[in-house]
């Protein structure tokens, strides 16, 4: 019997996850499932990052702005939501089809 083939890894970079959603973000703006298919890794594992991102580029005097996920039912706006993930449900109509935050980087000048 041969041994069990390990899982595949992922293809080599030669930059970070953070510097490469980092570059993404300064080109457009995009959803947490968009970046992870840009960057080939799971939606859920973009969050974290993107939170973390976000405290590191108020030091260099940038941001990361979030455009508010919106249900596509009613058009209500999670304006006040502080949550990276997109939500489930719509507090309003009760609607599950919602568009999820967009993020992108905004320079300080």
């Amino acid at each position: 019997m041969s041994p069990p083939k390990p899982p595949p890894s992922p293809a080599p970079r030669s930059e970070t996850v953070r510097q490469a959603l980092l570059e993404e973000l300064r080109r457009a703006s995009a959803t947490a499932w968009e970046l992870s298919a840009r960057l080939g890794m799971r939606e859920r594992d973009v969050t974290p990052h993107l939170e973390h991102l976000a405290r590191s580029l108020r030091a260099r005097g940038e941001r990361l702005s979030i455009a508010p996920a919106r249900c596509l039912r009613c058009g209500y706006a999670f304006d006040e939501r502080r949550s990276f993930t997109k939500p489930s449900r719509c507090p309003e109509c009760r609607g599950e089809r919602i568009d999820a935050p967009r993020f992108r980087v905004d320079t300080g000048e």
